[in-house]
This record gives C-alpha cells, structure tokens and sequence, in this order.
C-alpha cells in the first residue's frame, strides 16, 4: 500500500530496534495502543508479525513512521475489516494518519470488496478520535478488548 507521502511494507526482523525506540519503549504511544503491555526489545519482530501489522515509512527518505495495517474483526458481530495505525510521537500532527487511513479504507472498499470499515480507539486517544471522525466514521458502541477498553467506530460504503 503506497500513498504521496507514505509506504506500508512488510516487517523486518532488523526493524525490531527501530520499532522499538520509536513506539514500544514509549509510554505516552503505548497507552493509547497495546495498552499496558510492555514489549522487550527482542520480543517486538515476533509481537508484530503476531498481530499481523506492517511497517509505515517515508517514501523519500525510508523513515520508519510506525506501525499500520487491516486486519479481519468482528466487533460488530459481521466479518468485517478494521483499519489501524500507530505513530511514533515525533510524527504526530502531520497528516500522516489521515493519509493512511484514507488509503486504509480504499484498500477495504476496492481490494477487499467490503462495504463498510471499522476502526477502534482508546477512549482518551483525543487526536485519533478527531482522526477516526474526520475520515468519516461514525461511533458505534464501546467494547473491551484484550488490550483494555476501546471505542468502535464505522464507514458505511453504500
């Protein structure tokens, strides 16, 4: 999946560092994420290829970004498809996410030939709510999860 700014490409196992510094060793993107879990630096290749996310880097300079993908869910009860991604801190605020997330959603509509979206939230994650809303989901229910409480959202394509 590629954008004007931005690329999603399979993960590494050289990436587990990177990763490491830019998201799971900081607090402040961890809370809003994976919750309290706390990643060892060894444990994060392994941990990510779990969950099924790729890496989100620059185009022009192969800046590692964070963490985005779509995986399957059934949060509200259908086989559905829920986008997401995860910044490291020095990349808040421009635009990244709604450049994802856009192409997220294409991708769920035009690849996987499915008629709505789905996105979750941590309830205090303010700037990914705004996000989330400003791509044109609407809330749906909360719900708890193994990662603790999250809010669902929803794109209805029709």
């Amino acid at each position: 999946m590629k954008t004007e700014r931005l690329r999603l490409r399979t993960l590494n196992q050289e990436d587990s560092k990177t990763l490491y510094e830019l998201i799971f060793s900081d607090k402040d993107v961890i809370k809003y994420t994976f919750g309290k879990d706390t990643i060892a630096e060894q444990n994060v290749y392994e941990y990510v290829k779990q969950i099924g996310l790729k890496v989100l880097e620059n185009n022009t300079t192969h800046e590692i970004i964070g963490l985005a993908g779509v995986l399957p869910c059934s949060y509200l009860q259908e086989d559905d498809y829920e986008f997401g991604f995860i910044l490291a801190k020095k990349f808040w605020g421009q635009g990244y996410a709604s450049e994802i997330g856009k192409a997220q959603i294409e991708s769920i509509k035009n690849a996987l030939l499915k008629n709505r979206a789905v996105a979750t939230v941590y309830p205090e994650n303010v700037a990914s709510i705004k996000c989330i809303e400003k791509l044109g989901l609407k809330y749906e229910k909360t719900i708890l999860t193994d990662r603790g409480e999250r809010l669902v959202y929803l794109l209805n394509f029709k």
